[in-house]
């Protein structure tokens, strides 16, 4: 999840950044969006922190987990499609902008969601286990698995533009590894959640098995 998280998250981060730079040439209205994309997440954020409670206790912790990554995919992928069609013959002014919005919406929604769905999702996860496998596992998903998924991205993005020279030509590749990073994460989550039911199910001693941090940090 926190991979997932991480990586999904600069690769749309830094694609989305680079068609604005070429919509919005000007830095006075470049860095005016960036501000007024900040004080969307910022409301969102308070918003979501304000109904994140009852999206746990009425439609459970998978319904929360999975949210994330569905309403990414989904506007995320809009902001991708919008883009590579941008590309192509029927390349237009309202084409790009209407990427680049989609793009906005994807980046106030994935970041206010962090602390309002992601976040307290991931932490549920460890009230079952005991605690020296909590304080082990939390150690190795927020440092390793957080550091991979920041790093990762980065290494990929920059290796891109070495090899291609623009953002616009490495736009194909970053949205197929986005795609691909997104189904990953909605696959952890389904695994996860089928350990967790387990648990319930049968439990034992040691509460959650052993493996559960590996799957958060997938």
């Amino acid at each position: 999840l926190v991979i997932g998280y991480g990586v999904s998250h600069r690769l749309f981060e830094f694609a989305w950044k680079g068609q604005l730079s070429l919509l919005h040439t000007n830095p006075v209205a470049y860095q005016a969006v960036l501000s007024n994309v900040s004080i969307a997440i910022g409301s969102l954020s308070i918003l979501l922190m304000l109904t994140g409670r009852v999206v746990f206790q009425r439609l459970g912790w998978g319904c929360a987990a999975m949210a994330t990554p569905l309403l990414v995919l989904l506007m995320g992928g809009t902001f991708f499609v919008l883009s590579l069609l941008g590309m192509g013959p029927h390349a237009s002014t309202a084409l790009a902008t209407a990427a680049v919005f989609a793009g906005a919406v994807t980046q106030v929604f994935i970041r206010s969601s962090k602390y309002s769905l992601f976040d307290p999702a991931k932490e549920m996860v460890y009230i079952e286990m005991p605690k020296e496998q909590k304080v082990k596992g939390k150690a190795a998903v927020d440092m390793v698995g957080s550091q991979i998924g920041k790093s990762g991205a980065l290494w990929v993005t920059q290796g891109l533009i070495f090899g291609l020279g623009t953002v616009t030509r490495a736009l194909p590749f970053i949205s197929v590894m986005f795609f691909s990073i997104i189904f990953c994460w909605l696959r952890a989550v389904v695994d996860l959640r089928k350990v967790i039911n387990e648990d319930k199910q049968a439990p034992s001693e040691t509460g959650l098995p052993n493996d559960a941090p590996a799957i958060i940090a997938s």
